[in-house]
């Protein structure tokens, strides 16, 4: 894994919209969502972390996994949308698929937020491709318990097609310009950059990813893909060994990691 200076850029700008009502508050978040995204920090394991799991990379704002053996010409995977529990401040979640972004500053990606704000919860789906911000998808209405398959793929020459579907019922597809190198691929929680800060992750039950593919097949996961959410020395999201078929793992905000998922 690379270090904070060559780490994902995450951009999450657009996906979250800003909670503040005041006028000051929206022309910033407006300014926010024009910025270049941010790059997080992702850590090698050390051992001064509290509770240590094992895996192969922290970082300030993702947990999940990556490989980075590639070149990647497709992902996918498969999520349940999380409820998230109220809060007395705004918190916000992504969950996504995604190809690069983990020792360069190219990203594509696609996934469901999860957010509560102004006393609400609010749930979406959308799609990146960095340098530019996220891309609500409107015809998609999410819900809690929703099972999403996130697929990105190429397509032709430096074309991808980006298609996320709910099991509940519709589907999105478009495709669009990336030139990245395809030289990791990523099944990740992130908390989301809000205001030029990265913010609160919003508080849910444990969350499945399974299904998870990389040119076509299984990316045969290992602890060492893995990676926490660290914040100061305390693990705040976790992920647990991969499943068996290597192909799955779940995620748990808490300092422990939990059980692999049954295969």
């Amino acid at each position: 894994m690379s270090d904070g200076g060559s780490a994902v850029a995450a951009g999450a700008q657009g996906r979250a919209r800003d909670w503040l009502s005041t006028a000051l508050a929206s022309m910033l978040a407006v300014a926010a969502l024009s910025l270049p995204a941010v790059a997080p920090a992702i850590y090698e394991t050390t051992a001064s972390i509290r509770g240590a799991t094992g895996l192969g990379w922290y970082s300030s704002n993702w947990a999940g996994y990556a490989v980075e053996r590639g070149p990647y010409r497709s992902v996918s995977g498969q999520w349940t949308v999380p409820r998230v529990v109220p809060t007395s401040r705004p918190t916000f979640s992504a969950l996504w698929v995604g190809i690069d972004g983990v020792a360069n500053t190219s990203l594509i990606q696609a996934g469901t937020e999860q957010d509560f704000y102004r006393g609400v919860a609010h749930y979406s789906a959308w799609w990146e491709v960095l340098p530019a911000p996220a891309v609500t998808i409107r015809s998609l209405a999410v819900r809690p318990g929703d099972r999403m398959t996130a697929r990105i793929a190429r397509v032709g020459t430096d074309r991808w097609r980006i298609t996320i579907s709910d099991a509940r019922g519709g589907s999105y597809t478009t495709v669009r310009a990336y030139a990245g190198p395809g030289t990791s691929a990523e099944w990740i929680e992130e908390a989301p950059v809000v205001g030029w800060r990265t913010a609160a992750l919003a508080i849910h039950g444990s969350t499945l990813f399974d299904n998870a593919t990389v040119n076509g097949t299984s990316p045969r996961l290992i602890a060492a893909d893995g990676g926490a959410m660290i914040s100061g020395d305390l693990l705040v999201d976790v992920p647990s060994r991969p499943d068996r078929d290597g192909n799955g793992f779940a995620l748990s905000q808490q300092g422990t990691a939990p059980a692999p998922p049954v295969s």
